[in-house]
């Protein structure tokens, strides 16, 4: 076996050290078509056919990272112990590790992967959120540059839409302008647009004056003319302006920050739990007090929807 530079031969080195300590046995590289590559390809080919591009999208996010980590070994090599230290130093906020560990057991547990696999290596509990940690949210003067930068418009519509009615990520690919109701000031979020499994839960979001100040003119999907390879740039960009800290190097925009700040100020403002987990989608106030209550103040809230 030949490798292209030193530390290649290193990771190697160190996955088969791992390998004979913690099973015994060296894992066998595999034949193209027993890899967990070739396996993924097939998974993913699949469901293109059988899910929505936004979920797609996610699950090749998370699969990706696993055929590069794994993808030229048999999917019976595997160990649990080894693919949870993999995902616990991915560089992710523990959502995105549960998320990733969560895709990587379905595939597992799809009906070819049973069939291969005895054991599914991904069968232990996935990682969760901290308990007490509060989610990362932007400040009025941080959305206030955001708001006052030059934007591609399905990008300038992606920070509004999240910023001021807490729609979710995978909401905003799916909703299209005609949801917006400006003569009642509502937004109208149906079940086939949330797409959150047994959490699906249509509702109604009152627009509030910096959605109208904010939210540009348009027709069909709100962020028609997006990818991942026009977003990457823009959110750096965005990252850099709002003074985003790197992490292991990398600028990485906040996870649905978006999202945890319409929660924290809405909730800041108006003073009414029920109409904020309402119009957040959610069963009930609990999840804001948990998670998405973050400690703002009055004058901050009156701050961020005066923008």
């Amino acid at each position: 076996m030949f490798f292209s530079d030193e530390s290649e031969a290193n990771l190697e080195h160190a996955k088969l050290v791992f390998a004979l300590t913690h099973t015994g046995k060296v894992p066998a590289k595999a034949e193209s078509g027993e890899s967990v590559a070739h396996y993924i390809a097939q998974f993913l080919a699949k469901k293109s056919v059988e899910v929505e591009p936004v979920t797609l999208r996610q699950l090749k996010w998370a699969l990706v990272m696993l055929s590069e980590k794994y993808g030229r070994f048999r999917p019976q090599d595997l160990e649990a112990v080894e693919v949870r230290r993999w995902v616990d130093r991915l560089p992710l906020k523990t959502r995105g590790r549960f998320n990733v560990f969560a895709v990587c057991r379905d595939f597992f547990n799809s009906p070819t992967m049973r069939s291969i696999v005895r054991d599914n290596p991904f069968s232990d509990a996935p990682p969760k959120k901290d308990k007490g940690a509060r989610l990362e949210i932007l400040t009025p003067a941080q959305m206030r540059k955001l708001m006052a930068a030059e934007w591609p418009e399905w990008f300038r519509v992606w920070l509004v839409a999240g910023g001021f009615a807490g729609l979710r990520t995978r909401e905003i690919f799916a909703v299209s302008f005609s949801a917006f109701d400006w003569d009642y000031d509502e937004i109208t979020i149906r079940t086939e647009d949330s797409k959150q499994g047994w959490a699906a839960r249509p509702r109604n979001i009152t627009i509030q004056p910096a959605f109208k100040r904010h939210m540009p003119a348009g027709e069909g999907l709100l962020v028609e003319g997006w990818s991942k390879k026009k977003w990457d740039p823009l959110a750096k960009e965005a990252c850099r302006l709002i003074g985003v800290e790197p992490v292991a190097g990398k600028l990485h925009w906040p996870t649905n920050c978006l999202r945890h700040s319409f929660a924290s100020y809405h909730l800041a403002q108006f003073r009414d739990a029920a109409k904020t987990a309402f119009e957040m989608g959610h069963e009930s106030p609990k999840l804001l007090y948990q998670t998405y209550g973050n400690c703002v103040t009055r004058r901050e809230a009156e701050q961020w929807w005066g923008l």
